[in-house]
């Protein structure tokens, strides 16, 4: 999903005061801008289809195979941190062009991986570029939008990532089935590299570099927390006591960044918003129906390739039509909270969720896979419903002197849960599959048992999360419908 922008409205002014070049260059550059962020959205979610193949592939188990995506999401959760204090420091063109360089350095590398180090190492690569363009991006789209426009090219800018979440698992599988596990880096890396050829002919500083410091020990402290504490979730099916050590220590590296942060004078991650309760709350229940679509875009490809024994090509075009179905609810969802605010769209959008789950325990336990499909394009639906107007009213919770702190405390949040969320599932998941075809179960029977324990997680998860948005939908309606008044 589209992760939010650093420092909007401040990169607005300082572009407004310093204007960049004339309407046709900005049409170019916005162009470019937006296939940028499809080329991240390739690169975050190229793998969420190929953990199986990374395990049979590389010969171990789905814990580790899971590794391609949980360092994607690490490192660019880490780079998200730093990426308004890199703008400022080296400009937009100089850091656009090093995300296309990166990218098709990763690319290549992934390419030609020879084993599952190297594969992690190219998608390190892959999400430094993503890390950088999701907050970035937005911030320059939001500086060169024609007035009263911005909105809608912030809309076009998600129904861009969308776009490319509903197909990618479609080609990620084409290449894997029929042609090997390190093709899939391949459409992503021809795009980095027509974007580096392109890119830097038409991108242009939006305003002037500035001499910022960039906090180093901050990066150390978040990115050494995040591995740390999601490694430990990754494992805490397989090894209880070590996993909790290591997610303590991990919790421990993350309570030092925070406090380190009130410290500096310019820190890398204001964390002033997380004080406002309405902005808490609403963050807290925004990730957790987050949570349903990563559930579905990671497990379901798994539960479709190992108990039902679908290709990843097959399974890749199986999610297309859910997820398309959340590219839909979301736009509806933008238009009814523009017209009516969240109150009942955000429950009713986890009721959908709610459902969806509820039927795909039944159908999955039955391996029936329309009824699975259907259920995950209710899922789908009901997250499109209620994520985005969730994350435009806590946004809308803190003083308008913080919102672009608070968004970019939504953007890290946003990597950080992914983490969670995939080391958690597929953890599970993992240590259940194990066991199971230890004892001597079928590879379908272990996968199905191992999907329907997740499943049972994920569902506890949404209800909490359906019952919290109620209280949470009816506060942020009255204020909503204070300020409509005032207005």
């Amino acid at each position: 999903m589209a992760t939010s922008s650093h420092h909007p409205p401040r990169d607005a002014e300082r572009a407004a005061a310093n204007p960049p070049a004339g309407g046709a260059s900005n049409r170019a550059m916005l162009v470019v801008l937006l296939v940028s962020n499809l080329l991240a959205s390739l690169n975050q979610s190229m793998m969420n289809v190929a953990l199986d193949a990374v395990a049979t592939s590389f010969h171990v188990d789905l814990a580790l195979a899971n590794w391609v995506v949980l360092t994607f999401s690490i490192v660019a959760g880490s780079t998200i941190i730093a990426a308004a204090s890199v703008l400022r420091r080296l400009g937009l063109h100089r850091v656009m062009t090093a995300g296309y360089a990166l990218s098709v350095a990763g690319g290549v590398l992934g390419l030609l991986s020879w084993d599952l180090p190297s594969m992690l190492a190219a998608r390190a690569m892959q999400a430094i570029t993503a890390g950088l363009f999701f907050p970035i991006v937005s911030t320059a789209i939001l500086a060169i939008a024609p007035k009263g426009r911005s909105a809608t090219l912030l809309s076009l800018n998600s129904a861009v990532i969308g776009a490319g979440l509903a197909f990618v698992p479609l080609i990620s599988g084409l290449f894997i089935t029929y042609v090997n596990l390190r093709a899939v880096f391949l459409a992503p890396t021809v795009l980095a590299v027509v974007l580096l050829i392109v890119g830097p002919r038409v991108i242009h500083d939006i305003e002037p570099r500035a001499a910022c410091r960039i906090d180093i020990p901050s990066v150390l402290l978040g990115f050494a927390g995040l591995t740390a504490f999601i490694y430990g979730v990754n494992e805490v099916g397989k090894a209880p006591l070590p996993s909790l050590a290591l997610m303590a220590a991990g919790a421990g590296a993350l309570a030092a960044f925070a406090v380190r942060q009130h410290r500096l004078e310019d820190p890398l991650l204001d964390l002033t918003p997380l004080r406002h309760g309405a902005f808490t709350l609403g963050e807290a229940i925004a990730m957790l129906g987050f949570m349903g679509s990563l559930y579905l875009s990671l497990l379901v490809p798994l539960y479709l390739e190992g108990t039902i024994g679908c290709t990843p090509f097959v399974a890749g075009c199986y999610l297309a039509g859910p997820i398309l179905a959340y590219v839909v609810a979301t736009y509806l969802g933008g238009r009814i909270e523009d017209a009516h605010g969240i109150w009942p769209l955000v429950p009713v959008g986890f009721a959908l969720v709610i459902a969806g789950f509820l039927g795909m325990e039944t159908a999955s336990a039955r391996q029936m896979t329309v009824p699975v499909l259907v259920c995950a394009a209710v899922v789908y639906g009901g997250v499109g419903l209620l994520y985005a107007p969730s994350k435009s009213r806590d946004l809308d919770a803190v003083p308008p002197t913080l919102t672009s702190s608070a968004s970019s405390i939504h953007s890290t949040l946003s990597q950080i849960t992914s983490s969670f969320a995939s080391a958690l599932f597929v953890g599970v998941m993992a240590a259940d599959a194990g066991q199971l075809l230890a004892h001597g179960a079928t590879k379908a029977d272990a996968y199905a048992a191992g999907f329907a324990h997740t499943l049972l997680i994920e569902l506890g998860v949404a209800v909490v999360a359906g019952i919290a948005s109620v209280a949470f939908a009816r506060a942020m309606h009255r204020r909503w419908v204070a300020k409509k008044a005032a207005k």
